[in-house]
């Protein structure tokens, strides 16, 4: 996945015309010919591209998400961690972020590691620790892909960061060798595309919903060629018509909370949505 930085060491919708047109078909020439079973593609049978229905699915998929502007979105969080000996633990956390395009937004994540939070209100961002009681505040940049662009070319590690990449550049296939539908699947419920990719060092995989709102339901990461093949999974619950409390995009400081260095100076480009 292109600029993943959450791996655990870290669209074609199909509209009824056309459905229709394919039934109206003539059906004297489908009998006239033996009909062919299409033969199962596994990912050892594609090399170095992306499928075209692949690749419409992530195009579907990015135009979902730079239409919404104002929308929350939870994760369901677990990644692995590798002990010495090749000792392998799983650590859950959730994640939910609030977005009100383009320039504030506000990600708070509760797990078994450590808890936090990031708020931006167009010119800066704010992180904060709440079982340490400390904060930074760092000048940002003015919209929330030039920041975004900022924290990933910063190596910072923040939840969900990829999906904002996406709804911004669209550009997740960039270093992938393979791409393809593995098929049909349910995420909650909810029916999907399930698709997966591999790049030099990571295998991933996509669950992106049918339909109008082609939304990513699941993402899973295993980190190929690390003692254990840790794996990092999110599955997501969107609600694109949030109520968002006043003031969620500003940081109040708490009692006591003592102010820290920011250690990473983000870039200040500017452009992106």
């Amino acid at each position: 996945m292109a600029r993943c930085n959450e791996s655990p060491s870290s669209m074609k919708l199909f509209a009824p015309v056309f459905l229709s047109m394919a039934l109206a078909a003539p059906q004297a020439k489908a009998q006239a010919e033996p009909q062919q079973e299409t033969p199962a593609v596994e990912i050892g049978d594609v090399g170095g591209v992306v499928t075209a229905d692949a690749q419409a699915v992530l195009d579907r998929m990015t135009a979902t998400l730079r239409r919404m502007g104002r929308y929350s979105v939870t994760a369901a969080i677990s990644r692995d961690e590798v002990l010495p000996y090749g000792y392998k633990l799983q650590n859950n956390e959730t994640a939910r972020m609030w977005v009100d395009a383009p320039q504030r937004l506000r990600l708070e994540v509760q797990g078994d590691i450590k808890n936090r939070a990031y708020i931006y209100d167009g010119s800066t961002l704010t992180t904060y620790v709440p079982d340490l009681n400390v904060y930074a505040i760092s000048p940002a940049p003015g919209k929330i892909g030039d920041l975004v662009s900022a924290l990933l070319d910063a190596g910072v590690e923040m939840p969900l960061i990829d999906l904002l990449y996406q709804g911004v550049v669209g550009d997740l296939t960039q270093s992938v060798k393979v791409g393809l539908i593995v098929g049909d699947s349910e995420v909650d419920g909810t029916p999907t595309d399930h698709l997966a990719f591999r790049q030099a060092d990571v295998d991933w995989q996509l669950w992106v919903e049918k339909g109008a709102n082609a939304l990513p339901r699941k993402l899973l990461i295993t980190t190929r060629y690390e003692v254990g093949d840790p794996q990092y999974v999110a599955v997501l619950h969107w609600d694109l018509k949030p109520k968002i409390a006043a003031g969620t995009f500003a940081f109040r400081i708490p009692e006591g909370a003592v102010e820290i260095p920011m250690q990473t100076t983000l870039a200040m480009k500017e452009g992106a949505r």
